[in-house]
This record gives structure tokens, sequence and C-alpha cells, in this order.
């Protein structure tokens, strides 16, 4: 299932994205500016995986039964791989050396700071939410960190820190939708609001280089956001009909580890068969 979901969702849902903003398509036409892919990218994946979330339904025990991480240091060397990479992602989006700008950089540093305080300090230390508030701040500043002055940038990720903290929240206690990474908040929610505020803070009025389009950047984001839906119903919907998208009862309380790979992810818990 992960690797049909893998090839179909890349030609029906990114693939159609991608084309239409960075190929000179419709999105292009229209006026749509996505430097870094926070809409073809993030909003695509994280829009789509909510409605993944929602098809396979709850792990078994959710959400009070459910073990806590095993390694949460793991988390942590994880998000900081994403932390430092994200600057070579972000700034060679410019696809040519001549085209480099120092400022994506500078903006991306300032998002992923805004991100780290709101998250720190509305997730009360948690550190699922340390961690991941510098990526909800890299996340919105994708698309527009090519125009934004620093200021806005921190700004924009600060927003993007809080939406993560909240969204996440309630999709898990409140929705019942066990998004374990919080994919939905962190890329689907963020990427979306990168997308309306690189028209805000892109602008010249607000510090940034201009040529951008609010109105643009709404219908863009908001196509984007129809596109996931609909392709995420389409790819998932076949697959849980014809190959099936989650594991028996038995298979997930042994853990996707031992019964697809054969491999135990700690010490304590080692093959038997």
């Amino acid at each position: 299932a992960v690797l049909f979901i893998s090839a179909l969702w890349l030609l029906i849902v990114y693939a159609p994205v991608a084309h239409w903003v960075w190929g000179g398509g419709y999105f292009a036409k229209m006026g749509i500016m996505d430097f870094a892919g926070g809409i073809v990218v993030h909003v695509t994946a994280g829009v789509s995986a909510l409605v993944l979330a929602w098809m396979l339904r709850p792990r078994q025990e959710f959400p009070h039964g459910i073990r806590p991480p095993h390694a949460p240091w793991m988390v942590m060397v994880g998000a900081s791989m994403l932390w430092v990479g994200w600057f070579g992602f972000n700034v060679m989006s410019a696809q040519e050396v001549g085209k480099i700008s120092g400022l994506v950089a500078v903006n991306s540093l300032m998002a992923m700071v805004g991100g780290t305080l709101v998250a720190v300090v509305m997730g009360k230390n948690d550190p699922g939410f340390a961690y991941n508030g510098p990526l909800a701040g890299l996340v919105a500043v994708c698309a527009g960190s090519d125009l934004m002055h620093p200021m806005g940038a921190l700004v924009v990720g600060a927003v993007a820190g809080g939406i993560f903290v909240v969204m996440f929240t309630l999709t898990q206690n409140k929705w019942r939708i066990d998004d374990v990474l919080g994919v939905w908040p962190l890329h689907g929610l963020c990427g979306t609001w990168g997308g309306i505020a690189a028209g805000i803070f892109g602008t010249t009025a607000l510090g940034g280089l201009g040529g951008i389009n609010l109105t643009a950047q709404l219908a863009g984001t908001a196509l984007g956001v129809a596109w996931a839906l609909i392709g995420g119903f389409v790819v998932y919907g076949v697959l849980k009909a014809t190959v099936g998208l989650r594991l028996s009862q038995e298979e997930e309380f042994e853990g996707a580890d031992l019964t697809l790979h054969k491999i135990s992810a700690t010490p304590d818990r080692e093959v038997t068969w």
C-alpha cells in the first residue's frame, strides 16, 4: 500500500500542482508565487494526510491507551536534521547558484525562531511542540521566503507555531483523528497559512519586495487544498478498496517494526519467529 500510495499520490496530486505553479501552468498564469513549495509540497501533502488519517481510523485504544513514544530523543535528532537541511532546501529552490539569495536564508532562520518561541510557550515546554515549532515556521515561510522582510518572516513563523500547537491538540483530542506526527496541522495548515501570508508580508507595504498579489495567493492556496482533498480521497479510497491500507489488529498490536520489517525498534522487544 505504501508503494502504491507513493506512486499514485505523486502522479495524481503532487505532479499536477507542481506543473501548475512551477511549470508555467494555470497557477503561474494567475500570478501565484510559491518559491520553495509551501503550496506545492506542504499543502498537498498535509491536506492529503488528513484524508488518509481519517480513512485509516484511530489506532486501538486511541487516544488514552496509546503507549508514549519510546525514544523522544529520536524525534529531536530527526527534527534537528530538518532544521539544518531546510536551509539547503529553501535556499537552493532558486535552482541556480547565481540566483541564490541570502534573504531566503535569513527569512528561514527568522521564521524558525518565531515558530520555536511560540510553540515552546503555548506548548508549555512539551518536547514534541518544541521540536516541531521550528518546522512549523519553516513550512510557513516557504512560499514567500524570497520576498518577505525578515521581521515579516518572524511573524509568519510565530503564527505558524501557534497554529500547530492549537490544531494538533484539537485534531487529536477533540476530533479524535489519529494523525500521529501532526502532518495535517504542521504541513497542511502551516503551509496554507504560508501561502496566504506570502501575499500579505511579501508586499512592499510591509517591507517585502512586492510583485505578489494577495487575491491570487488566496485563490491558489484554496485550489491547492481542494485538489489535495479530492486527490487524496481518490487515491486512498481506491487503495483501501483494493489492496487495503491498515494492519490487522494483531499486527497493529505487535507494531509495524516487528510485523513488516521483522526487526525490533527497542531492545526489550525481540523478534520471536
